[in-house]
């Protein structure tokens, strides 16, 4: 695909521009091409024709009078063009989408390329601007598409230079390089609107003000958002296979690496039950490899406007690669991808369209984009999606030195003394239980204690635990499902289809479908007698 300079330079006679801040394109433009000599450049708003050195000089001249945009294109049509009025002339037609498509348009627009085919001195070119992709079938072959993309860093360095030196900052307010890498992801008007209310409200260009605009700014789209949080490795009990894998994995992030010429990583999938800790460990990696982390629902991309889902999903992957470096993370990615054999009949291909989109971008994706994925039901997701990952890992359920862990550090946050505590008894009654479980077991041994005002025991706990009924009574056949997905290898004592974030010593599968069926056979003979 061309860039807009590109096709400029090869005087393409009709440019579709999707961007999102018109303003820049405009600033561009003028400031690339209105001062070449014999350049000019005039800009279409929805009712007049306007010289772009006009707007931005914010003073109105004699061409400066409403029209229609027929009456404007027909302006274009019939010009004469002599060797003493010569002119490269670049119209820019803004919010093309509201009349594009009108069928005088459309006869306009293909009769001033049918002059410009015929005449060679006819040199002029059409950018029809707009948020989206509004190109007519009929001109499809005739025009060219570019993106207008948010500022590479480069664009943000140079504007937050221009920016510090004219809001006279000394060094020790200026912007930190730190603060510089939290500006991706920004439009350069939003840049130069974090800078000035920062200066307003604290004399300096604080990072932590940078941040949040950033964050909100970016939840102003409604389809990503920006995750902060504390949580570190140190926090989550077990997964230790997945840990080491993510802490060997870091190295493709620093300079080091890439000189060594380390390929690019493009994600990661954790598949497992509920409250098994995949969510909280995706959290972690961004504090491990110390870079931001976007939260993408896909569901917020459906619409049910024609063709504004897959306009969104172009929006957010353009917003995704303007962040890289990044780590973008996807909960439970099976309920929005999860729908591409029956799209065709469902909703017209839509889903289809936006999963295919995905697919080839996360494959020939070349910015630093690390993805994160969960899965609660594997079954329910395309192999071609499993398939992009780097690697698939399963969380299991806790065992029994990792439950031991994940005590100890869901008591210590509760600020009590884990030296007081039989760790060893309760990971031996809390089989089978899920680190979320535990948590909320300790909550509610909290409350107890609280209530019958005595401090947190390790015998307050056993009667919770004795009380809880866990997840696996309720979700057996998915676990035994996963299992049985995931496979066993007694060779490399490791899952087939998928690693295991915690690798036990041994597996005896039929030994667990045996544990997983009496549970099963339990659970239906206390239904029974229910009855």
């Amino acid at each position: 695909m061309l860039s807009l300079d590109q096709c400029l330079k090869a005087n393409r006679p009709i440019i579709f521009v999707v961007v999102q801040n018109e303003l820049e394109l405009l600033n561009y433009i003028y400031d690339e091409y209105d001062s070449i000599d014999n350049w000019y450049v005039y800009s279409e708003t929805l009712s007049s024709i306007l010289r772009l050195t006009d707007i931005i000089e914010e003073k109105f001249t004699k061409e400066t009078k409403a029209s229609l945009i027929i009456r404007n294109l027909d302006y274009i049509l019939k010009k004469n063009y002599n060797e003493e009025n010569c002119k490269f002339d670049k119209y820019i037609f803004l919010d093309c989408h509201t009349y594009i498509k009108d069928p005088q348009t459309i006869r306009k627009i293909k009769d001033i390329l049918n002059r410009y085919q015929m005449e060679e001195e006819f040199t002029m070119n059409l950018i029809m601007v707009s948020q989206s992709i509004c190109i007519p079938e009929e001109l499809e072959r005739l025009s060219e598409i570019v993106f207008f993309d948010l500022p590479d860093e480069e664009a943000l360095r140079k504007r937050s230079d221009k920016l510090t030196k004219d809001l006279e900052l000394s060094n020790d307010k200026a912007p930190t390089p730190e603060v510089i890498n939290n500006l991706k992801g920004l439009t350069l008007f939003e840049v130069e609107q974090a800078y000035l209310q920062s200066h307003s409200l604290y004399g300096k260009i604080d990072i932590n003000f940078i941040r949040n605009f950033k964050k909100s700014a970016i939840a102003k789209t409604d389809l990503l958002s920006i995750l902060e949080t504390d949580v570190v490795f140190d926090n989550i009990g077990g997964m230790e296979n997945l840990k080491n894998w993510i802490t060997k994995s870091y190295g493709g992030w620093t300079i080091e690496g890439r000189d060594f010429g380390l390929p690019l990583l493009k994600g990661l999938l954790l598949v497992g039950l509920p409250g098994t800790g995949k969510s909280l460990f995706m959290k972690a990696v961004g504090n491990e490899w110390k870079l931001p982390v976007i939260l993408f629902d896909p569901s917020m991309l459906f619409s049910s406007i024609l063709g504004d889902t897959e306009n969104n999903m172009r929006r957010v992957l353009k917003i995704i690669e303007g962040m890289s470096p990044t780590i973008l993370i996807i909960d439970e990615i099976e309920k929005a991808f999860a729908g591409l054999h029956s799209s065709g009949f469902s909703d017209s291909g839509v889903t289809a369209r936006v999963i295919m989109k995905f697919l080839i971008w996360m494959q020939e994706c070349t910015k630093y984009v690390f993805i994160i994925a969960t899965a609660n039901n594997i079954q329910y997701l395309p192999p071609e999606l499993i398939n992009r990952f780097d690697e698939t890992f399963f969380v299991n359920l806790p065992q029994y030195e990792e439950r031991k862990d994940i005590f100890s550090i869901h008591i210590n946050r509760l600020n009590r003394d884990i030296s007081k505590f039989d760790f060893d008894i309760l990971s031996k009654n809390s089989k089978d239980l899920s680190g979320r479980e535990i948590e909320q077991t300790l909550r509610e041994a909290m409350y107890d204690a609280y209530y019958n005002k005595k401090e947190l025991t390790t015998e307050i706990i056993l009667e919770v635990l004795n009380k809880k009924t866990n997840l696996l009574t309720t979700m057996a056949e998915q676990l035994k499902y996963l299992l049985e997905w995931v496979g066993w290898d007694d060779e490399k004592k490791d899952g087939i289809r998928a690693r295991y974030a915690s690798v036990p010593p041994s597996l005896n599968m039929e030994q667990v479908h045996s544990e997983i069926n009496n549970i099963l056979k339990n659970i239906e003979g206390k239904s029974d007698e229910s009855l």
